[in-house]
């Protein structure tokens, strides 16, 4: 009998978030679905995208600028 059950991988061993039927020895499969590397890879870039940034403008100046180089759609959109 085949039975899916979804577990964690952790410092080279398996837990798995339920109990199986199984009392004895039984061949497994087992399918990584994350690759955690690459998470972090992920998550450093996303982590260099943010802070501040250096400019001679007052607060007022960016704001107004930002605002006015905002785009809206004036097409009404129908459902």
């Amino acid at each position: 009998m085949k039975q899916t059950v979804e577990g964690i991988f952790n410092e080279g061993k398996i837990i798995l978030n339920e109990s199986v039927p199984f009392k004895n020895k039984s061949k497994v499969l087992v399918i990584f679905l994350e690759d955690y590397e690459d998470k972090a890879i992920r998550k450093e870039q996303l982590l260099k995208t943010f802070g501040s940034w250096k400019d001679d403008r007052d607060t007022e100046k960016i704001v107004e600028d930002i605002y006015s180089s905002r785009v809206s759609r004036r097409k009404d959109i129908s459902l």
